[in-house]
């Protein structure tokens, strides 16, 4: 670290290290929390679906829950319109189990070198080091803020969400959504409906939920060379000035954080991407299922929705890069064609078994060649050794 001046620098980073030792463990989440509402704050303060839109939304779910049982066999009851802001605050509670190993991470990561003889910079230092839990945090609300700007509904990112009684839609998104892509409200709520219901009544069975979480944990474990990136950056600051300007505005300090790309690559991020890029595409084929069993012809939704899927989203990176999930262009249309290869070889009845036990998620190899996953789970299961 090159050495930094030490006129009030080391008064201020002495304030700064004492703040920090007094905030209790819980301040990388009240940042995120901060953060995420600065994001989706700044439009419409305090909108709130009106009642006659909450009532809709409830007599479509009823519609839209009966046709999904009927063609699927899931049953899902119960939907909540929420604000982009309680998305947000609801999708940073699901994340926040997952998130606290690599707060714990941060918090312990070894110190960035120093010249001998930079007092300053040794106490930069070890401030970036006591700054490591608030990264996290300021990752984690930057990427709630911004998924909830575009978010539809829960399953926007497509990991288990903590057992609820109802589905979450963002009313407000859903209805910008349709306006965009000039496709009719009822239509995009009745396919959001479908999609939320699915996903949730999916990753309600343990076994389920329980091996995309273990996956999770293990891609997750490999993110935390990112975290060093951030602590480098703050430790580059050569000035009050410079140090000032990067705390007083979080997200350029996020600016540039690359999230999963072909460099995060390995068995655990592969199996992780492979059973969340099926799932998410599963969920998608649902939708639109239902949808057309609802509507007669959701032709122009469905491309609609794909397009929506596929287009850039900083929040959906910024997460990719906390979790080791891929949500980009190329996974979105890679499950798409898996989905089409399972459903023009066996029909879309096959596709269910995704979702009754966990081996039934398909491995990176399969997830590029459907007919390898078909055969497979076709095979009947083999009885262990003394049952």
């Amino acid at each position: 670290m090159a050495g930094v001046p030490s006129d009030g620098f080391e008064g201020l980073l002495g304030d700064l290290l004492k703040a920090m030792g007094g905030a209790p463990a819980t301040a990388w989440y009240e940042a995120a929390k901060g953060l995420a509402h600065s994001v989706v704050a700044d439009e419409q303060e305090g909108f709130n679906p009106d009642p006659v839109a909450r009532i809709r939304l409830e007599e479509l779910a009823r519609v839209v829950g009966m046709h999904l049982e009927e063609a699927t066999g899931l049953v899902a009851e119960g939907v909540e319109p929420v604000t982009r802001e309680a998305w947000a605050v609801a999708a940073l509670a699901s994340w926040r189990p997952r998130i606290e190993p690599l707060v714990h991470s941060a918090s312990t990561a070894p110190p960035l070198p120093v010249e001998p003889d930079d007092p300053s910079g040794a106490m930069l230092a070890r401030f970036a080091q006591s700054m490591g839990p608030m990264f996290v945090g300021l990752q984690v609300g930057s990427a709630a803020g911004h998924l909830a700007e575009r978010a539809l509904g829960a399953s926007e990112f497509p990991l288990p969400w903590p057992a609820s009684d109802r589905a979450l839609v963002v009313v407000r998104n859903v209805e910008q959504f349709a306006d965009d892509w000039s496709v009719d409200r009822d239509a995009a709520t009745a396919f959001t409906l479908a999609r939320e219901l699915a996903a949730r009544a999916v990753y309600a069975r343990p076994a389920i939920a329980e091996r995309v979480e273990a996956l999770l944990a293990a891609a997750t474990a490999a993110q935390m060379a990112a975290q060093r990136s951030l602590l480098e950056r703050l430790a580059d600051a050569d000035s009050v000035e410079r140090l000032a300007g990067l705390l007083g505005d979080p997200e350029s300090l996020l600016e540039g954080l690359s999230g999963l790309e072909a460099t995060a690559t390995g068995p655990d991020h592969d199996a992780l991407n492979a059973a969340v890029t099926a799932l998410a595409a599963y969920f998608d084929e649902i939708a639109r299922v239902v949808a057309a069993r609802v509507l007669g012809d959701a032709g122009a939704l469905v491309e609609a929705w794909h397009r929506h899927r596929a287009g850039d989203s900083k929040g959906a990176e910024v997460a990719g890069s906390l979790f080791g999930v891929d949500l980009g262009r190329e996974r979105v249309d890679l499950g798409a064609a898996f989905v089409a290869g399972v459903t023009q070889r066996e029909g879309f009845e096959a596709l269910a078994r995704l979702a009754t036990k966990p081996e039934s998620l398909p491995t990176p190899a399969e997830i590029v060649a459907p007919g390898l996953w078909l055969a497979r789970t076709a095979l009947p299961a083999i009885d262990p050794p003394g049952s």
